[in-house]
């Protein structure tokens, strides 16, 4: 049972079903640890300061788990680095957890950032510093799609529309791929950080599947996928996916969508595209419309605020664009050579 996750909610005012909801427990266990906070007189003040160790000794059920062999990493002072320093990334956190004092094993960075990954999907990181210049950026796929027509064969296949926004300045990034698969997902991404030409310290993605699953069907806990991870790691940057549950962490992205299908989907969907460059070449006219033409209620437009007060504050791109590697196990013919393996790169500039 997550006691420290959920006494940090308790403390923030949560009620029973956004508990319940965020940590898959049940109104019991919620009872239980608000009890366990009246006895002990435990404050906000106070629960900031406690370890997982801390918050463990508060219910003892004599067994020992795996976590406790490795020291706890403090990641409500990593939210308030990323709150305060624009520079700070994940892996300077890393690097000062492995050079702490404590004897305990340490967690490797992959396992450090879906655990940072974990305790901010329960807070309100998201909502915090939404509204911070260059801390966040949302992104998602856009329900509906077009139709490109083969001209030689005339086949008709669909284009999916991925859209990025960074909710400060309300820029925003649309691209249409033919599927919604990883690889898409991941292209899209780099091409996004390369549109706004550097990295967020945050990436909110909506839940699509190739950003997150659950283990189990039954399993509340949403993790990130292995590949989404590694895309994370390469730019250091942290993902904190939506609560599907809270509506204030999927306000901006509901505004995002609406902008796209209206202003971009709605106004080329009347025409026939014949390629997905054509049609690409037509969103980003579209996007320039969005993002420097259409000025609102102060006279300013998306680009012009990106420009002045968020683009100064990205962390740099890295010298080299995020590559997917994916590795198959190969079963060969009796008179070939002895490969077991092979790599497939796809190329994400």
């Amino acid at each position: 049972m997550d006691y420290q996750t959920i006494m940090s909610l308790i403390l923030k005012g949560r009620t029973y079903m956004e508990i319940t909801a965020s940590v898959g427990c049940s109104r019991r266990d919620v009872s239980a640890v608000k009890k366990a906070i009246t006895t002990a007189g435990i404050t906000a003040d106070r629960f900031a300061s406690m370890t997982a160790a801390d918050v463990e000794q508060l219910f003892p059920d004599g067994r020992k788990t795996a976590s406790q062999d490795y020291a706890d990493p403090h990641f409500a002072l990593v939210i308030e680095e990323i709150k305060h320093n624009r520079f700070f990334t994940l892996q300077q956190g890393w690097v000062k957890y492995l050079g702490s004092t404590s004897e305990q094993k340490k967690y490797s960075y992959s396992q450090y950032c879906e655990l940072f990954n974990r305790f901010a999907a329960v807070t309100d990181v998201v909502a915090t510093l939404q509204h911070e210049p260059g801390k966040a950026m949302f992104v998602d796929w856009v329900g509906p799609t077009l139709p490109i027509m083969d001209t030689v064969t005339g086949e008709v296949s669909k284009a999916y529309f991925f859209v990025a926004s960074q909710p400060y300045s309300v820029l925003v990034f649309c691209q249409a791929f033919n599927n919604m698969k990883q690889e898409a997902w991941n292209q899209a991404h780099v091409k996004e950080l390369a549109f706004i030409g550097g990295v967020p310290q945050l990436i909110v993605p909506d839940n699509a599947r190739t950003a997150t699953h659950k283990r189990t069907r039954a399993d509340n806990e949403v993790v990130v996928t292995k590949s989404y991870r590694q895309l994370a790691e390469h730019y250091q940057k942290a993902i904190v996916p939506a609560r599907s549950n809270l509506p204030r962490d999927k306000a901006h992205v509901e505004r995002m969508v609406h902008a796209v299908e209206s202003r971009v989907i709605g106004y080329l969907a009347s025409q026939t595209w014949t390629s997905f460059e054509e049609l690409n070449d037509a969103v980003q006219e579209r996007l320039l419309d969005l993002n420097e033409r259409l000025r609102r209620v102060n006279g300013s437009t998306r680009q012009e605020v990106f420009d002045a007060e968020e683009a100064a504050l990205l962390q740099p791109l890295p010298d080299q664009p995020f590559e997917s590697v994916e590795y198959k196990q190969l079963k060969v013919g009796r008179n070939t050579s002895p490969a077991t393996t092979s790599t497939t790169r796809c190329h994400m500039s």
